[in-house]
């Protein structure tokens, strides 16, 4: 086992099984690039390897390229883009990642040097495409699906890469609505019928030190212990969305935080998590 190349207090070890050392599996491929740096102050942070920085990168690169295609009235199939963490010490903790634009052509045929020479143009294109569809929730045909990224159809969130673009343009974050992503994950976990604990939903309680707090999802295990189970933003991965449930979190160590994105796009994975961390068993 090896650990991973940044920090992860939840699980340094990389999970993979047989490692090998050595092997490239590739090809120089010589292009023009346009390497754009996005830069995140905390608590905001956009965690390498996390399920939520995964879909919103993976929006935004995709937004970017409709964006800036629709300008050079070119096809989805001759300007791609990828995204990684920064090759800092920033970029190890989620404070600063990096969106590469790419021509598809090799040798370059000069879009890429074109969409940098747009400035901030394209990417306000690229924020109204991910606000104005008035179609779907997440992604679909008249905003960010494409056949060229069809095995990423599942990824693409547009709230989440326009909650993102919208930050990094304007300095604005605006709070997503974290009702439906507790309620589903409330009755996810109601489903399973976890044995010896009961779950209950937008209960008060009174801790001491602090005072009443609304538990979104409350779960009492039959020994008397409590937890907190709450959805947050992807962006804002350790810290709760209330000063209350984030003191809370802090000095008692009960308050379990699930990605809204991960909720919305992979709920089992998330519902059994927080089984996990109660110690429950289904």
């Amino acid at each position: 086992m090896y650990l991973k190349p940044y920090p992860d207090q939840r699980n340094q070890q990389c999970e993979g099984g047989i490692s090998v050392k050595g092997i490239v599996l590739g090809t120089d491929f010589i292009t023009d690039i346009l390497l754009v740096s996005l830069n995140l102050k905390p608590p905001l942070r956009l965690l390498p390897g996390d399920f939520g920085t995964q879909v919103a990168l993976r929006t935004l690169c995709e937004a970017i390229v409709k964006a800036a295609c629709k300008r050079l009235d070119l096809s989805p199939s001759e300007l791609s883009a990828e995204y990684r963490p920064a090759i800092t010490e920033s970029g190890k903790f989620g404070q600063e990642a990096e969106i590469f634009i790419y021509d598809t052509l090799p040798g370059g045929a000069g879009f890429a040097r074109r969409v940098g020479e747009m400035g901030l143009d394209v990417f306000r294109d690229a924020l109204g495409i991910l606000e104005d569809c008035q179609s779907c929730d997440a992604s679909c045909y008249r905003c960010l699906r494409n056949f060229q990224n069809k095995r990423d159809h599942e990824l693409l969130d547009r709230r989440s890469g326009a909650m993102l673009l919208r930050y990094l343009l304007d300095g604005i974050m605006i709070p997503p609505d974290l009702s439906k992503t507790d309620e589903m994950l409330y009755q996810d976990l109601l489903r399973q019928k976890v044995a010896d604990i009961i779950f209950s939903r937008n209960e008060r309680i009174v801790v001491p030190g602090i005072g009443d707090i609304i538990a979104p999802i409350l779960a009492n295990r039959n020994n008397g212990q409590q937890f907190v189970v709450a959805s947050n933003s992807f962006l804002t991965p350790d810290t709760a969305t209330t000063s209350e449930l984030e003191e809370m979190k802090e000095l008692l160590g009960n308050v379990i935080l699930k990605d809204d994105i991960l909720i919305r796009k992979n709920l089992p994975k998330a519902t059994l998590e927080v089984i996990k961390k109660i110690g429950g068993t289904v």
